[in-house]
């Protein structure tokens, strides 16, 4: 979705925008807003992230298949930005589909170098109560922030839209994948992606020369537990946010040293 000129500079979503926005993820699985970040906001973040990256691979085996890196990121400026943690575009959004009560779980990112490889189809969480004969409504999703236009030669994210989010039962995922529709998440640096964490998806070889990187966070209803190691929040960052901001960490590591996620 292309965002108005007035809502780009009104820092709001019209009401009819923000309807449609979460009908997308509700019936397709996702939604994206192209290119609503500030290019000066864009370019320091990815300046950031690349001198943190190119510290973190010097140090780290690919975790993510050949080529291809997660990386935690500090929760310190500029990713701690409210341009990110508290989007008036993305966080409405996601608080129609979870909840004013939702909470952020994970803070970091996923970097394909070149020469990565295909990921397997898979969605990013298990199916919460096996058997049940219908799916239960978006109760976690992913935001997604490129730092880098995503092109098809620079390894973009691959989705299955349409249904996949809804986790058939006893579905082979990676056979039945094979015969039906995907897209690459072609889209301009800057844009947000909002999708529902269940939703199929791969990662696709980066066939260009330099890194594609990422920002990824999961936000989530309020009694979702995951297994994923708490966000770092040194208390004067934590103490900087927002009121609506630090609603959103209530079960994180507040006071945290800055360094020890850095």
């Amino acid at each position: 979705m292309r965002l108005t000129q007035a809502e780009l500079d009104a820092s709001a979503l019209d009401p009819a925008t923000l309807r449609l926005a979460v009908e997308q993820v509700r019936v397709n699985g996702y939604v994206v807003f192209e290119g609503v970040l500030p290019g000066d906001v864009v370019d320091e973040l990815h300046e950031n992230f690349m001198r943190l990256f190119r510290r973190h691979t010097d140090s780290t085996d690919q975790n993510r298949g050949a080529n291809r890196y997660q990386m935690h990121l500090p929760f310190a400026p500029p990713f701690s930005a409210p341009h990110i943690v508290t989007s008036p575009f993305a966080l409405p959004v996601i608080r129609a589909l979870l909840g004013d009560d939702c909470v952020c779980q994970y803070f970091a990112s996923d970097t394909p170098m070149p020469g990565s490889e295909y990921q397997a189809v898979h969605s990013d969480i298990h199916r919460l109560f096996p058997g049940m004969p219908v799916a239960p409504p978006t109760f976690a999703v992913v935001l997604n922030v490129p730092l880098v236009d995503f092109r098809e030669d620079n390894g973009p994210v691959e989705i299955w839209p349409g249904g996949t989010h809804l986790m058939p039962e006893d579905a082979n995922m990676l056979e039945l994948a094979e015969s039906m529709d995907s897209r690459p998440c072609i889209m301009p640096r800057g844009s947000l992606l909002i999708r529902d964490i269940r939703m199929w998806h791969r990662g696709t070889p980066n066939r260009s020369g330099a890194p594609r990187p990422n920002m990824a966070m999961i936000h989530a209803r309020h009694w979702l537990r995951t297994s994923y190691p708490p966000i770092g929040i040194p208390q004067a960052t934590y103490d900087g946010l927002s009121e609506d901001g630090q609603r959103l960490f209530p079960l994180e590591d507040i006071g945290a040293h800055a360094g020890r996620y850095a």
